[in-house]
């Protein structure tokens, strides 16, 4: 197993060493992973494949909610082009700060969940909150900075496309990043759950509510330090399987319910996608995922023990990479990818309920 707090998982180092087929050509590209809770950046040199800064940001949109249904909640109550604009202006300055260490961009690519292009767009997040919860815009190949920033400087930028309304462009910039033939599972953990099974040929894709609980928002270490903390309380008897915590925990017994509920979607997920069989190797992703020490995601039941766990980094901002500096070569895989997907529907399945009372349990 492989902890991505050690340093195994570096993902603005050196792309070139990762076996992208650079498409060099003239200027800078940025690409961008949109993340319901924060936003990372990344500015490289088109022609050379080497990244020249980097920044990051809360994404502004937390003040109408830490999850997407809060914010499709918001949009669809009449604060859609505020949530539009706060995080359209948040990324322009995002892009002013990468200017001033090396030039200008001519080249976006964007890398987030559906929720979020959509809100970005500005596009009605109607259909996104409603059954069937389908998407009903439709992205286009590049946008002009224009459409998305509402400036003049020219300069296209490119979001990539989702699988569904709970399975984003985020996930599938992963399964770009990652790009292996051999079968593997990716768990992308942030404020939303996303799992991903690759088979060597065949894809199939779920959304897991995990909500916000992983993000440990007010624990000192954050998401990095939940999982260990938890398993920390059932060694020392603070907690116990069924959930209960002792007073002086550090955790509310509400937190731990969140966090119940958000460990038994996701293992519940990983059965369903695994149908009880050994995946191949485990990549965790997201916010949580690239911070998680995979040891203590066994203790308390996130996943199951004997796998082999790598962290990947953050493997939404690798596939934009990829995408930037490679748009045919990896165009053409994105397409591979979409063209053999199977969504599954975890709330349609018939193991879930009880896959979901089962893994409660700690």
């Amino acid at each position: 197993m492989e902890c991505g707090r050690c340093g195994n998982a570096p993902i603005l180092t050196s792309y070139a060493d990762r076996g992208i087929p650079l498409e060099p050509r003239p200027g800078f590209g940025v690409a961008v992973d949109l993340g319901t809770t924060s936003v990372v950046m990344a500015q490289l040199d088109l022609t050379t494949g080497r990244t020249l800064a980097r920044h990051s940001f809360l994404n502004p949109q937390r003040r109408f909610g830490a999850d997407v249904l809060s914010r499709i909640q918001a949009a669809n109550n009449g604060a859609a082009e505020e949530l539009r604009k706060s995080i359209a202006d948040g990324i322009w300055s995002g892009l002013a700060v990468l200017q001033e260490s090396c030039g200008g961009a001519a080249e976006i690519v964007v890398a987030c969940n559906t929720v979020m292009a959509h809100l970005l767009l500005g596009v009605s997040c109607e259909s996104l909150g409603a059954a069937p919860f389908k998407p009903t815009y439709t992205l286009k190949e590049s946008y002009a900075f224009g459409e998305v920033f509402s400036t003049d400087h020219p300069g296209t930028v490119r979001i990539v496309p989702w699988f569904s309304a709970f399975v984003g462009g985020d996930i599938a910039a992963g399964l770009l990043h990652i790009g292996s033939k051999s079968p593997y599972l990716l768990i992308d953990l942030g404020t939303n759950g996303e799992l991903a099974r690759f088979d060597g040929g065949k894809l199939t894709v779920t959304a897991a509510a995990a909500g916000p609980a992983f993000e440990g928002s007010g624990k000192p270490g954050g998401a990095s330090k939940v999982l260990d903390d938890l398993a920390s309380l059932l060694r020392r008897g603070l907690l116990d399987e069924t959930g209960r915590v002792a007073d002086g925990a550090g955790y509310t017994q509400r937190e731990i319910r969140d966090l119940q509920f958000a460990k038994s979607a996701v293992r519940s997920g990983f059965e369903i996608l695994t149908d009880g069989k050994n995946p191949g190797v485990v990549y965790l992703a997201g916010g949580m995922g690239q911070a998680m020490n995979p040891e203590s995601a066994v203790a308390v039941g996130l996943l199951p023990p004997d796998l082999t766990v790598r962290a990947a980094g953050n493997a939404s901002l690798g596939g934009a990479v990829r995408l930037l500096l490679a748009p045919m070569a990896s165009g053409t895989a994105l397409r591979s990818l979409f063209g053999n997907v199977t969504m599954r529907n975890l709330a349609d399945h018939p193991d879930f309920e009880g896959l979901f009372i089962k893994h409660m349990s700690f």
